[in-house]
């Protein structure tokens, strides 16, 4: 009797093993990060300041330069979520106009960072006296067109049927207004209706249900208005394929591409798509049309052409005999006017920083082998679990064994 009580209980205990492993591999599934705040002090002179950043393996936690609006708190200081896995910033301001150089933060840490006259910044990880920084809550973009007659424009949100508002007093969070004429302004996610007003709330939609997600509203003179959640700005343009002929000893060749100056990414990380190899020697890959800059690299990015400039809209033929030397050609991959591409010293700051970030944060063999020894932590675990399974079944069946076998006697 006492031994099959041990069974039992050896069984009861594998089970509660098998249920506690199960979370573990959920979360290792899914993939999810959590948010970390980056506070900066900034000069006096710098306005609209912005946070760049990205990873060790180069994902960056932006879609476009300058990257995420910082948000005011007191003391001076500025702050702004960003993915925990993030371990190199670029405080920039004024459109991207003026910027530090990338500073090495630690992930999933609250870094404080003090940016100098000269560019140069300090980082702490301890908290000025006094200054808390807000709850993370997770926000969308809302985008609206208003008509010229309006001065001012203010975002109203809250949540139906309950009535929660999402700022404290009417007409609510002034939307900023960009030089492509859009203001916007950021919302939480939980908000599913929105009224936009003008000329501090003198005109203004009607009530306005929503998806909480990032949306485009055109207002027009009579009040009514055109909601759509894709950017109704963005070039409709086809996809062009770039023809690359790389070094020999270039392995591996992939292809970086972005638009400049405002730095939108095709790839979403460094060092971009890898090149498909063609039977007539050049390789090819297609990309949005809306690109105008491109870097060919190799050698899991360690070897890269300096920025190339061309054309959006047209396929494009590339010969680089070297990271200096690059042949431009809309041709079918004949010389055009014998041009040259080998980068100019001239490009704006932000696709510099860009550029050299996305250098610097290149995987390396060593990030290629702690990558190969997490998803060989991720199978240890399964084993685990199969293991515990295995284990579980065995005993329950010598426990049933058990109970035949004292019944038949």
């Amino acid at each position: 009797m006492r031994r099959r009580s041990l069974s039992i209980a050896a069984m009861f205990f594998c089970v509660f093993a098998l249920l506690f492993c199960l979370p573990a591999m959920a979360d290792e599934e899914t993939g999810d990060v959590g948010m970390t705040a980056v506070c900066a002090q900034v000069p006096e002179d710098w306005s609209a300041p912005c946070l760049w950043a990205w990873d060790d393996e180069g994902v960056g936690a932006f879609a476009s330069w300058p990257g995420g609006a910082m948000e005011e708190m007191d003391g001076g200081w500025y702050y702004c979520y960003v993915p925990e896995t993030m371990t190199n910033v670029i405080v920039n301001a004024n459109e991207g106009g003026v910027q530090t150089a990338e500073i090495a933060v630690e992930a999933g840490q609250t870094a404080w960072i003090t940016v100098a006259e000269d560019l140069s910044a300090e980082v702490s990880y301890e908290a000025p006296d006094g200054i808390n920084v807000p709850e993370y809550v997770e926000t969308f973009t809302v985008h609206a067109y208003v008509p010229l007659a309006w001065k001012t424009v203010d975002l109203w949100a809250w949540s139906a049927p309950d009535g929660t508002n999402a700022f404290e007093a009417w007409p609510g969070e002034a939307m900023d207004e960009g030089e492509d004429g859009w203001f916007t302004a950021e919302c939480p996610t939980w908000v599913n209706s929105i009224i936009v007003s003008g000329n501090d709330a003198a005109v203004q939609t009607e009530d306005i249900s929503i998806e909480a997600q990032e949306l485009w509203l055109t207002v027009y003179e009579d009040l009514t208005y055109e909601l759509v959640y894709e950017d109704p700005t963005a070039p409709d343009v086809e996809n062009i394929t770039v023809y690359v002929q790389a070094p020999a000893d270039w392995a591996e060749p992939h292809l970086w591409a972005w638009s400049a100056p405002d730095g939108t990414n095709a790839f979403s990380a460094w060092p971009g798509e890898p090149l498909t190899a063609g039977e007539d020697g050049w390789y090819t890959l297609e990309v949005p049309g809306w690109i105008n800059s491109l870097i060919v690299n190799g050698n899991e990015g360690t070897v890269q052409t300096a920025d190339i400039s061309v054309e959006p809209g047209q396929d494009v033929w590339l010969t680089v005999e070297g990271p200096e030397s690059v042949t431009v050609s809309y041709e079918g991959g004949t010389a055009s006017d014998g041009e040259t591409e080998e980068g100019t010293e001239g490009e704006p700051a932000e696709t510099a920083a860009e550029t050299e970030a996305l250098t610097e944060a290149a995987p390396t063999e060593a990030a290629g082998t702690e990558t190969e020894t997490e998803q060989s932590q991720g199978n240890s675990t399964t084993y685990v679990v199969i293991a515990v399974i295995v284990v579980a079944l065995v005993i329950a069946a010598v426990v049933i064994a058990k109970k035949k076998k004292q019944g038949t006697n």
